[in-house]
C-alpha cells in the first residue's frame, strides 16, 4: 500500500521529528519480517537492498518479490537500493521498479561524485524514482562495501552544502562518524553537522551505521535532523544468531516451517525495538 513517496514520508518524518527506519534485508523471510515489524506498530518502513544482494537474486527477480510484499502490507512500504557504486546497476533497480536508489560516489573526487549522481538523479526522476547520495567516507564493512578507518573522512557543512545542491539528490548520507557493522568503542559522532545541515537545507538527512548505537545517541541525532536510520547488521546477527539458537534447542527436529517462523519473530522483534525508538521524540513532542 503506497502513501507517500520516498522523498514524501522522509520530508514528513523531517517536519513531525521522527524517523523512517530504513532495513537492510537479504530474503524473503527478512523483508516479511521487517514489514509484520511494521504492520505491528502502524508505521512505513524502507525495506533496503544491497548491490550484493541484488546481483545474487537479479533486479527483475527481487524487484518483483519486493514490489509484491510491498502492495500487500497495510502500511507504506518503501523499496530502496543501498550503496550502490555502479551507475548501470542503480538504473536497473530503478526500472525493476525500486522506490528510491543510493548512489554512493563517495570514494570520488566531490566533482565526480557530484557528475555521478546526477546522472542517476535525471534517470531517476524522469521514471518517479528519488535518489540519496553520500559524502564523506563511512568505516566498516557492508557487504561489498568495505572502508578502513584510517580511510573514512567526515563531511564538511560547506561541501555538503554543494553537494545536495549541484547534484540534486532527494536525500543525504553525510559522514559523521557512524560505522557500518559492530563499532569498536565509542563512536565519535557530530551531531552539529546534523545540526547545521537541517538549518542549511531542505535535504533530509540520512543516518548510516545504526546497528550497536544507544537509544540517546538515536534520539539526538533525530533530534538534529535525522530523518532516515539505517540499520543492516543488527538483522544479520538476528538471522544468524537466531538459526543457531533454534539448532541448538531442536537439534534432531525436522520441520523448516517452524524453523522459518523462529527466525521471522527473531527478525521482527529487533525491527520492531529500533522502530519504536524512531518514532520516540514524535510522541514526546
Amino acid at each position: 500500500m503506497k502513501t507517500r513517496s520516498f522523498a514524501e514520508e522522509l520530508q514528513y518524518a523531517r517536519a513531525h521529528t521522527y524517523a523512517v527506519g530504513a532495513f537492510n534485508i537479504f530474503n524473503y523471510l527478512s523483508a516479511r519480517a521487517v514489514i509484520r515489524a511494521a504492520s505491528t506498530l502502524n508505521c512505513p518502513v524502507i525495506l533496503q537492498t544491497s548491490s550484493a544482494t541484488v546481483r545474487k537474486f537479479g533486479p527483475a527477480e527481487l524487484g518483483t518479490m519486493l514490489r509484491q510484499l510491498a502492495w500487500n502490507a497495510p502500511v507504506n512500504v518503501l523499496v530502496h537500493l543501498d550503496h550502490c557504486q555502479d551507475v548501470e546497476l542503480a538504473k536497473a533497480c530503478i526500472d525493476s521498479g525500486w522506490d528510491a536508489v543510493m548512489y554512493d560516489g563517495s570514494r570520488l573526487p566531490l566533482e565526480d561524485n557530484i557528475e555521478n549522481c546526477k546522472k542517476v538523479v535525471d534517470y531517476a526522476h524522469h521514471r518517479g524514482v528519488h535518489v540519496e547520495g553520500e559524502l564523506g567516507r563511512i568505516a566498516g564493512v557492508e557487504d561489498d562495501l568495505k572502508v578502513k578507518d584510517d580511510e573514512a573522512t567526515g563531511a564538511t557543512l560547506e561541501e555538503s552544502i554543494y553537494f545536495v545542491r549541484e547534484s540534486g539528490i532527494d536525500a543525504f548520507a553525510p559522514a559523521i562518524g557512524t560505522a557500518h557493522g559492530v563499532y569498536k568503542g565509542t563512536p565519535k559522532i557530530n551531531f552539529e553537522l546534523v545540526d547545521q545541515l537541517r538549518q542549511a537545507i531542505d535535504t533530509p538527512i540520512v543516518i548510516h551505521g545504526g546497528t550497536g548505537l544507544s537509544e540517546e545517541t538515536f534520539l539526538r541525532l533525530i533530534q538534529k535532523g535525522g530523518a532516515k536510520i539505517n540499520v543492516s547488521t543488527a538483522l544479520k546477527h538476528g538471522y544468524i544468531d537466531g538459526c543457531r539458537e533454534y539448532m541448538e534447542a531442536n537439534p534432531k527436529k525436522l520441520d523448516p516451517i517452524d524453523f522459518d517462523q523462529y527466525l521471522n519473530c527473531r527478525i521482527k522483534d529487533i525491527a520492531m525495538d529500533h522502530m519504536t525508538i524512531f518514532r520516540k521524540p514524535m510522541q514526546v513532542r
